[in-house]
């Protein structure tokens, strides 16, 4: 009788069917005896966080304008005055105010004192003479000014024992000069003038040299 293998099918017989397996076996929890951990999850990105906003720039202060300069100065100063001619010698002092409009024009009044020596007659001539005076400075640079006097004077002269009594002249005297601040408020000047018009008092064109100082409101 012949052998027969134990797992050999009859013919005839149908196939058995094989299952198909569609979804994953389930996850088995590791055994405490397992020495290989299970892997982590994969981690996920972090959210990145949205860019921060930049704060607003500041605003500029508003731009403080600065007092508008005053119309005008007042000046309070005086002068020492010399003139030097041939065998002419003058010497006199005078006080001024003026008001400086824009730092161009300067109009003022002046009083004045002044003693003269004539040697040129003989014997020779002494005057002392009173005066006033309105000019006007004109800054085309500055510290730099054209200089525009009209005066009128009362004088007299004595020679030996011989006085002329008083009389009064006027005159026109044209000039420039230089003025220059020295601290706050404080200045000093210089000016050099002509008289125009010939007269007992300038009978000659001789320069009228003066230096000053003063102090601005």
């Amino acid at each position: 009788m012949p052998a027969v293998a134990p797992n050999a099918r009859g013919q005839g017989e149908p196939e058995p069917e094989i299952e198909i397996i569609t979804e994953p076996p389930p996850e088995t929890e590791p055994s405490p005896d397992d020495p290989t951990p299970p892997e982590p999850p994969p981690e996920e990105p972090p959210l990145e966080e949205p860019p921060l906003e930049e704060p607003p720039a500041e605003e500029a202060p508003p731009k403080v304008e600065p007092p508008k300069q005053q119309p005008g100065q007042l000046r309070v100063g005086g002068g020492v005055g010399f003139g030097i001619g041939t065998g002419f010698v003058s010497v006199g002092i005078a006080p001024q105010v003026s008001y400086i409009f824009k730092r161009i024009v300067e109009p003022g009044v002046s009083v004045r004192y002044q003693y003269t020596k004539d040697r040129v007659v003989i014997p020779e001539v002494v005057w002392h003479t009173y005066g006033g005076s309105l000019f006007v400075r004109l800054f085309p640079i500055q510290q730099l000014f054209v200089l525009v006097e009209g005066e009128i004077i009362n004088t007299g002269w004595k020679t030996g024992g011989t006085s002329s009594g008083r009389r009064n002249y006027g005159n026109l005297l044209l000039g420039g000069g230089f003025m220059m601040g020295v601290g706050k408020g404080a200045f000093v000047g210089t000016s050099l003038k002509f008289a125009v018009f010939r007269n007992p008092f300038y009978p000659d064109l001789f320069p009228i040299i003066s230096v000053g100082a003063g102090y601005a409101f």
